[in-house]
């Protein structure tokens, strides 16, 4: 496959995950940032907010997630790809095969790109979903997001919050690429 070719199939991927999960992505945020006995559970809170709110409220920022997660899917999946094909000439060169530590290395390298190009549609994504909560800023939509984020704390307002998030995706990501590289060889 050519790097375009991962690009686009790594992106494909992810808005198709996007959009089949998205009303969980809803009542995660919900369920994070509201009080305390707001909602009784997962059920609880996605009856709600399609009763109080509308159906379309469990949609609430998908526009943004899915330009968000087409670049990161596709850059994660394009870059690692072509790292590990790297790695693997090189190892092969030598007559070996690149360990584990290599694989996680790849992944680690191309989660930290794809999340640091596409950060801000995440923030921008994750303030769209708890849009107009209780004590929630209220948005007009993504560009309104946008400005507010950039108006409060400039471009590092963008990037609140991706420590965290780096701290949770490098991992998991690294250890599925590895576990996903070990199974394909035993083929």
């Amino acid at each position: 496959m050519t790097a375009t070719e991962r690009f686009v199939a790594g992106g494909m991927a992810g808005a198709v995950a996007q959009v089949a999960v998205y009303p969980l992505e809803i009542a995660k945020t919900r369920l994070a940032v509201s009080a305390p006995g707001t909602y009784a559970g997962l059920t609880d809170c996605l009856r709600t907010i399609a009763r109080a709110e509308g159906a379309p409220a469990l949609y609430n920022g998908l526009g943004t997630s899915i330009v968000g997660i087409i670049p990161y899917a596709g850059v994660d999946l394009g870059v690692n790809s072509i790292l590990k094909d790297a790695a693997s000439r090189y190892w092969t060169n030598r007559g070996e095969e690149p360990g584990v530590s290599i694989v996680l290395a790849c992944g680690m390298a191309s989660s930290s790109t794809a999340m640091l190009l596409t950060y801000p549609l995440n923030l921008i994504r994750t303030r769209l979903q708890a849009n107009g909560m209780p004590g929630a800023p209220t948005y007009e939509g993504p560009a309104d997001c946008f400005r507010q984020a950039i108006r409060a704390g400039g471009v590092r307002g963008l990037y609140q919050g991706i420590l965290p998030n780096l701290l949770k995706v490098l991992p998991s990501t690294s250890i599925s690429y590895a576990i996903y590289d070990a199974l394909s060889r035993r083929k």
